[in-house]
């Protein structure tokens, strides 16, 4: 069984059946017999709260709804909002609640609304009554005790906004769409629409950008990429094979030059070129070393030409002085010896 305690507010008369009436003023509000306070997100809250239950705020005659009783509608709340420093209603009268409205039957409004504790604020609203016996100078609104235990500390409108992705000075239309949003996308999961398994989905985007597939690939998807990549397989050619062979192609064009360059300075014979290329393609290193501390046997610009052609007597000559003088003899031995073979 619930109980009520009363607390005071500010009486509000009402003048005919007006469409729009105040219901809850803004700010904090001081009665006899407790305090309570009112603003942008009690107005939140209580549409939340209307949305959960999907039936419209009734407007009764002297509170008979908590009474157990009897209780025709004198009209219902059709729309919550801000405006003029309170929350107001716009209310869809019933034909005997405006009649009695319009002969001043019935003068003035009293809500039914529940209080968090945490933070004393006007989280629901239950209901309205039609009255003409208000407790403290013609008005006295009805508290609900049966507050929110646990409930969350006071949020202001800006953090609340911050909380939904959206600017700081969204208004309450705004974040009341935002919630809504939220409600239906949690909804939505919990009838069925649940996220693809965690072994399914690959969370980075920035990987399946790196690799050219879509956001959200499935995982034998990347797997079958890096597989391809590691083998060197790019948008179907194998790149490390076509690289292999032209590292291939330039050493072997590499090695071909250094044997020439030798040959031409003079550094060795044409019987020497295959054994040369092969040591060049080797140890290319190994090979240019030799190079360098090999003695010069052809003279440049004159290596010997393959095939066993015949050279000339002149180069004969020079190449029978170089050989000479690899063995130690001088030019004037040559010539006291000779050179017949």
């Amino acid at each position: 069984m619930k109980g009520y305690i009363t607390l005071q507010c500010s009486k509000i008369a009402l003048d005919g059946a007006p469409e729009v009436i105040p219901v809850l003023p803004l700010g904090h509000v001081v009665s006899s017999k407790g305090e309570f306070d009112v603003d942008a997100e009690s107005l939140a809250a209580i549409n939340a709260n209307i949305a959960k239950r999907g039936v419209d705020v009734v407007i009764d005659y002297e509170h008979q709804t908590l009474k157990g009783t009897q209780a025709p509608a004198a009209g219902w709340v059709k729309e919550l909002k801000l405006a003029d420093s309170c929350i107001q209603a716009v209310v869809e009268w019933t034909p005997r609640g405006a009649e009695y409205l319009k002969n001043r039957e019935y003068r003035y409004l009293s809500p039914v609304v529940n209080v968090r504790k945490a933070d004393n604020k006007v989280v629901q609203l239950h209901s309205l009554a039609l009255t003409n016996t208000p407790a403290i100078q013609g008005m006295a609104p009805i508290v609900n005790s049966d507050t929110f235990e646990g409930g969350q500390t006071n949020m202001d409108m800006a953090k609340l906004a911050e909380l939904l992705g959206l600017d700081a000075n969204a208004d309450e239309q705004q974040i009341m769409e935002a919630v809504k949003a939220c409600l239906a996308e949690n909804k939505s999961l919990k009838e069925g629409q649940q996220p693809p398994a965690d072994d399914k989905v690959v969370a980075n985007k920035a990987v399946c950008e790196l690799l050219g597939l879509k956001a959200g690939a499935a995982v034998e998807d990347v797997n079958a990429k890096i597989m391809e990549l590691k083998g060197g397989i790019v948008d179907g050619v194998n790149v490390l094979e076509e690289l292999k062979a032209l590292k291939a192609q330039n050493a072997d064009r590499a090695a071909e030059e250094a044997v020439t360059l030798a040959l031409r300075a003079g550094k060795l014979t044409p019987p020497q070129k295959d054994w040369a290329k092969s040591y060049a393609l080797s140890d290319p290193q190994g090979f240019a070393a030799f190079v360098e501390k090999a003695p010069q046997i052809v003279p440049m610009g004159e290596a010997a030409p393959a095939g066993g052609m015949t050279l000339n007597s002149g180069s004969q000559d020079r190449i029978s002085m170089i050989a000479c003088k690899e063995f130690g003899l001088s030019e004037e031995d040559v010539k006291k010896y000779g050179m017949e073979g």
